[in-house]
This record gives structure tokens, C-alpha cells and sequence, in this order.
């Protein structure tokens, strides 16, 4: 473990001083360059992944070999800690697609010695309840609409993105290829939708998703 203060991290802010010496002595903090691989679907879990810093993405591979993104998580979040709760295999590949630092954590000794903690009982919940809400968002997105208004909505809700995350990698996120991603911008262009990779007519997006 590093000199990283972990009683910085909200979670364990509760924590007393011997809580946060023993939470050292079962996890350790590595460190991610963009495109490395977190874990492989199919792998055995035996820890809890907390992100400190970064973004990781976690996606699925179909029988074709198409990267299918699930989600994305940004710092101080658990990443697909169900499979660890649920006592299974992760079900889904996680990959940083940033420079990141994730927090790992024996989840047999953590379970025995924090797991009853008022703070991180509630914290758990609530990471669930936002990953469920999440997951059934996506799904709706994928199953209810085409290209044109899934990006519709993604632009709606994320109208800075366009100068922050490089193109292909939001074209991942929504599940469609880059040149369908292209055409598409190319049409809000000529739409006056976008200007210079901003959006400047929210109400017309939203008009093309709801």
C-alpha cells in the first residue's frame, strides 16, 4: 500500500484510525494505464474493486467478437461488486480507459470485519440500487431505440462530451460504429444541432428521443 490516505475516501471517513490500518494490511491500490484490463469475464473474483480515480468501462463480448459496452464507472464507485456478493464468476470484462487507480480489497476479511458497519451497509445499497437503475436504463436505451435517438439522448444529458471523450469512444458506449456515429453528427450538423462540437438546440434533441 501506498502513502494514499484512505480516510480521505468518503466511505472511510467513519473509520477509526486501527479501522484504516487493518483496511491497509488487506488491500492495496494499483494503478491502470489506459486500456488495461481490470478483470476478464470468466475470472474468478475474490476481492472488491473500488475506483479512486480514473473511469473503467465494462463490457461484454458477443459470439462474434462485438465489444458490447454495459456502463462506465468514474471515481469512488465499486465496480461489479455483485458477482462478489452473489459468490460468481464476473460476468462482464472491466477496462480503464484512462489513466486509473482502484483500491482492491480482500472481500473475505472486509466482509468479516466492515461489512456491519452502518456507513458501509448503506453505501452498498445505494451502489446497487444506482448500478440497477443503470443497467435497466441501458437496456431500455438499446431495446427501445435506434441509433439516431440513443445518441439523441446521450448528447441531451451529456452535452459536453463532444469535447472531452473522443468520438469513437462515445460511438462504444451507445453500441454503434464510429461511421454510424459520424453520419450521425454529420445530420445534427446540418440540422443546427451541433456547432463546433456543441450543442446549441437541446430542445430539438430531446424532441428526437421522447
Amino acid at each position: 500500500m501506498n502513502n494514499f490516505n484512505l480516510s480521505q475516501i468518503d466511505l472511510f471517513s467513519s473509520f477509526s484510525d486501527e479501522d484504516i490500518r487493518y483496511l491497509k494490511t488487506i488491500s492495496r491500490i494499483k494503478k491502470f494505464q489506459n486500456d488495461d484490463i481490470l478483470f476478464y469475464e470468466g475470472d474468478d473474483n475474490d476481492n472488491l474493486y473500488f475506483l479512486i480515480k480514473g473511469r473503467v468501462e465494462v463490457y461484454k463480448t458477443n459470439r462474434k467478437g462485438k465489444k458490447i459496452i454495459l456502463t462506465q464507472f468514474s471515481s469512488l464507485s465499486f465496480i461489479a461488486e455483485v458477482s462478489r456478493y452473489a459468490n460468481i464468476k464476473f460476468p462482464a470484462t472491466a477496462r480503464s480507459v484512462v489513466n486509473s487507480e482502484v483500491l482492491i480489497i480482500n472481500y473475505d476479511k472486509f466482509e468479516k470485519q466492515f461489512l456491519h458497519y452502518p456507513q458501509i451497509s448503506l453505501f452498498i445499497i445505494k451502489s446497487l440500487a444506482s448500478k440497477i437503475v443503470r443497467f435497466e436504463k441501458t437496456f431500455s436505451n438499446n431495446l427501445m431505440m435506434d441509433a439516431q435517438e440513443r445518441m439523441a439522448k446521450y448528447l441531451y444529458e451529456n452535452e459536453g462530451c463532444l469535447n472531452c471523450l473522443k468520438h469513437h469512444e462515445i460511438a462504444e458506449s451507445l453500441n454503434i460504429t464510429p461511421i454510424t456515429f459520424s453520419r450521425i453528427l454529420k445530420v445534427f450538423k446540418i440540422e443546427k444541432i451541433i456547432q463546433k462540437n456543441k450543442v446549441i438546440n437541446k430542445d430539438r434533441l430531446y424532441k428526437l428521443f421522447s
